[in-house]
């Protein structure tokens, strides 16, 4: 069986290409630049899996081919029995066309994956290769996927191989419906009927706990991601989020969905994991489409409130997103207009305005340790 993996970032190596390969499946990687090169010389790359307490190191077999040789870029799409894309979501776009010339040579159905960890990244796909291959599209299968490991790091080890650093989850949520047969069989990878619900829980909790912890630690002036998780008063307020988001995924979805209260636990304790050496610059950037109005924190809020459930963790640490960016900075009196610009949430809507009045104590406060982000008594009316 072959696996093709278009993009040579760290969840491609770090996921994508260590599942295939642990499945069976003979992996090519297409890239470029620096990595495709030392990918080429070394036919392997070094994947570190750890828990914080113990690790896992192996070598991962990949054949590599460079995006700029088309010819052999397309045979590798063609001949696979399953693509995966990992360049980001707002890469897709791009490489659309070599997609579109291999599965135009495939001689059998082909599933595409998406690991873009973007809602609609098989939407995007199918819709742009049905401009490009018309009805043919529909014999080939495509879904994103819900990835639970975070891969922190992608570096050249000393001895010139790429190398990647990730925590050891290896589930990933795909879309059974989507998929065409022969379904392909990948070790920890989970079809499910209703994958809009599994990314949500994914957004609303571990995302949106990752970011809360990213944010809050910067306010308070934290480097690496675990240390700021490991801050008693963080930690608090990013379970308090975690508990919002999955309360709302409760009411909309049930408990199956949504997880309980010791999910939530073993999610902080990833965030604790030091070996990552994640920082809370890496995880916290992009804040302006971190704050879009389905995304990791205002979405998980306006779910919540849904279920009559008050978003208040999520809408400070919104808050502390916004006062992240300091070209965001605007009076008192514009912040509910530009959080309502920021999200596209109306001004008038309840998260917007706790978000806004969240902003608005942040600002006014000194940056130092102290438990400066002690929740006042918040009376709203959902």
């Amino acid at each position: 069986m072959r696996a093709t993996i278009i993009g040579a970032g760290r969840i491609a190596l770090g996921l994508a290409a260590e599942r295939f390969h642990q499945s069976g499946y003979e992996v090519t990687v297409l890239g470029r630049g620096p990595v495709s090169a030392a990918l080429q010389r070394s036919r392997t790359v070094e994947v570190e899996l750890t828990d914080g307490w113990e690790t896992e190191r192996f070598l991962v077999p990949v054949r590599t081919v460079d995006l700029a040789d088309r010819s052999a870029a397309v045979k590798a799409v063609s001949t696979a029995d399953v693509v995966g894309t990992a360049v980001g979501a707002r890469m897709l776009p791009a490489v659309l066309d070599l997609i579109a010339e291999g599965l135009k040579r495939a001689v059998r159905p082909v599933n595409v994956i998406a690991f873009e960890n973007h809602e609609n990244a098989a939407r995007i796909v199918r819709k742009g290769l049905r401009t490009r291959l018309g009805p043919g599209v529909d014999r080939h299968g495509f879904t994103g996927a819900v990835i639970a490991r975070a891969v922190a790091h992608r570096v050249f080890a000393e001895d010139g191989r790429v190398r990647v650093v990730g925590d050891l989850p290896g589930e990933v949520v795909i879309d059974g419906p989507a998929l065409v047969d022969p379904v392909p069989l990948v070790q920890d990878f989970i079809p499910v009927d209703d994958f809009r619900a599994y990314y949500r829980r994914k957004l609303y909790r571990f995302s949106a706990g990752h970011a809360t912890t990213a944010y809050l630690g910067k306010l308070k002036g934290y480097r690496y991601l675990h240390a700021a998780a490991m801050d008693p008063e963080i930690a608090e307020a990013v379970l308090g989020a975690m508990e919002e988001g999955r309360r709302g995924l409760e009411a909309r979805y049930g408990e199956k969905v949504s997880g309980t209260t010791e999910d939530l636990e073993a999610i902080l304790c990833r965030f604790r994991n030091a070996v990552l050496g994640d920082t809370v610059d890496r995880v916290g950037r992009d804040a302006l489409r971190k704050l879009g109005r389905g995304e990791r924190l205002v979405g998980a809020a306006r779910l919540a409130v849904k279920g009559q459930v008050p978003p208040i963790h999520l809408t400070r640490a919104a808050a502390a997103a916004l006062v992240s960016d300091p070209t965001l900075l605007v009076s008192q009196e514009r912040m509910t207009a530009k959080v309502s610009q920021v999200t596209g949430v109306g001004h008038r809507h309840v998260v917007t305005r706790m978000v806004a009045h969240a902003w608005g104590e942040f600002v006014q406060e000194e940056p130092t340790s102290a438990p400066f982000l002690q929740l006042p008594e918040m009376s709203i009316s959902i």
